[in-house]
């Protein structure tokens, strides 16, 4: 135990140290003295490299091996300097490793058993189509990373691949066991209409992940206004620019742009880079464009030794003003749908049904070949219900988030 306290004591002074140089480097690129900044990153890692020794050697000293999920766990050396600190002064008082309870300051992607699975039987195969048909592929490889599923393109072209064959072959036993007749003629329609469903699998598959963009980018334009609100009034507290990122995702109000914000963190903690180089690296693949401008915005303005205090809030009145223009044209948009589903979907079917009641009345007859009786059912039951599950989707394709 006194050379796990002797460990921890380090380790508490190293993280002392580093946020002493996390904020002369922060410094430092505020005011665009690039060669210091270089320099006190280099410092930087030296100290995250002393600081991993150092949690290696307490790992192997008391033999931590944590059993479920419930339990504690020391973290790799790019965890967040209070958790280092903190785990330092539980050792110091002696208490018992499984009363360690450590927030990782990263996440890392987990291989799936179904993706491992579909790698097992295609990984060969989706390698060879990703470099044979690159434009194809290449625009899946950008969604998904902009969808941030975590998945890599690789894997996701071998679930694609996995899913095809699987239609297939689930299709092509139940049209055998559905289909009747001469048995040549119903394997050849079973094949048929299995190959149809494998394809349209295929592409349900391969554009999935753009459904998942498309929704991520109405969410971060839902947040961005507030997030950047919530940044200038960090950035104007005279907090160090990563503390914004990590303020915001400690806070856990902005579900939409949550995943942007983490890379962000990510790239920093995890891959050590610096914060200009990682608001680029997000600013490449996020899928809101105005998220981008914002990251490209703040990384010029950081380079430039601008004030990121005046940027921010310029870019909060801006976003806000435009924010509240939307929201005003929505509502305009509203009463304009309102106005066209009266008319449609409430005044329309009574004077049809009126019409319809006076046909009956008068003798009965059809219109069009088609009964009176006929008629009514189809637009009771079916007209009207579809007509207004269509206006339904429509307004949920068109809606701005709350």
């Amino acid at each position: 135990m006194d050379d796990i306290k002797k460990i921890a004591g380090e380790i508490s002074k190293l993280s002392d140290e580093a946020k002493l140089y996390v904020d002369k480097k922060n410094e430092a690129e505020l005011s665009n003295k690039r060669e210091d900044a270089a320099g006190y990153e280099k410092n930087l890692a030296e100290i995250r490299k002393k600081i991993r020794d150092n949690l290696n050697l307490i790992r192997n000293e008391v033999g931590f091996k944590p059993i479920n999920k419930k339990q504690a766990k020391i973290a790799d050396p790019f965890i967040e300097l209070e958790n280092i600190k903190d785990v330092s002064l539980k050792y110091k008082k002696g208490l018992n490793k499984k009363d360690i309870v450590l927030k990782e300051d990263y996440t890392v992607y987990k291989t799936s058993k179904l993706g491992g699975f579909a790698n097992k039987l295609f990984e060969k195969q989706s390698v060879k189509l990703s470099k044979q048909y690159k434009l194809f592929f290449g625009k899946l490889n950008h969604d998904l990373m902009a969808s941030n599923t975590g998945i890599l393109s690789k894997t996701y072209i071998s679930l694609i691949l996995l899913g095809t064959v699987a239609s297939a072959v689930f299709f092509f036993l139940l049209f055998l066991i559905i289909l009747k007749g001469n048995i040549i003629f119903t394997v050849v329609r079973a094949l048929f209409l299995s190959v149809i469903f494998a394809i349209l699998t295929f592409f349900v598959i391969y554009f999935y992940p753009s459904t998942i963009v498309n929704q991520r980018r109405r969410a971060i334009k839902n947040d961005l206004p507030f997030v950047i609100l919530h940044m200038s009034a960090i950035a104007g507290s005279g907090a160090n620019p990563i503390a914004m990122f990590n303020l915001i995702l400690k806070s856990e109000e902005y579900a939409g742009i949550k995943g942007e914000i983490k890379k962000v963190v990510n790239y920093v903690n995890l891959f050590g880079y610096d914060l200009s180089a990682a608001m680029r690296a997000v600013s490449l693949t996020t899928p809101s464009k105005d998220f981008k401008e914002l990251l490209d915005g703040m990384v010029t303005t950081m380079e430039s030794g601008g004030n990121l205090k005046d940027y921010l809030k310029s870019k909060a009145e801006d976003t806000m003003t435009t924010y509240k223009l939307e929201r005003k044209k929505y509502v305009e948009s509203l009463a304009a749908y309102s106005d066209v589903y009266t008319g449609i979907l409430i005044a329309a079917p009574l004077l049809f049904f009126t019409v319809l009641a006076i046909i009956q009345g008068v003798g009965g007859g059809s219109i069009a070949g088609v009964s009176v009786k006929t008629l009514a059912v189809a637009g009771t039951f079916v007209v009207i219900p579809l007509l207004n599950v269509g206006f339904i989707v429509f307004l949920n394709l068109t809606k701005i988030e709350k």
